[in-house]
Order: structure tokens, then C-alpha cells, then sequence
């Protein structure tokens, strides 16, 4: 994923789905000059630095009302 497309995400007012090796996780923050991002683990909820360029967007997910 590119920087842009991380930050676009993280401010986005939709839920959008990314995943980091194979693991759904949440942008918490970006630092662009780094190239990284803190995600948190959706299913693990632990929080690490990680590369942008690791994650993977998989499309907006559907709001279940």
C-alpha cells in the first residue's frame, strides 16, 4: 500500500478493510517520512509498528445495523 492510500484510510469516515500478513488490522497512525504505520490487530488487539508498504487493502466493509 502506498503512504497516501494509508493516510486516505485512517481518515476516512467509511470502514475500510486492511490486512497485515494475513491478519485484519486497524491504521492507527501513519508516519509518512518512515514509511510505517501502528496497526492494531483486530483479533489479537496488540498494537505494532509495521510497514505501509505491507498492508493490504481488501475494500470497504459493510456496516451491519
Amino acid at each position: 500500500m502506498r503512504a497516501d492510500r494509508a493516510e486516505e484510510i485512517l481518515k476516512s469516515a467509511d470502514i475500510i478493510g486492511v490486512r497485515y500478513r494475513n491478519n485484519d488490522v486497524w491504521i492507527e497512525d501513519i508516519d509518512k517520512g518512515r514509511n510505517t504505520a501502528h496497526v492494531t490487530y483486530l483479533e489479537k488487539n496488540n498494537t505494532i509498528h509495521v510497514s505501509i508498504d505491507q498492508l493490504e487493502e481488501t475494500g470497504e466493509v459493510n456496516r451491519v445495523h
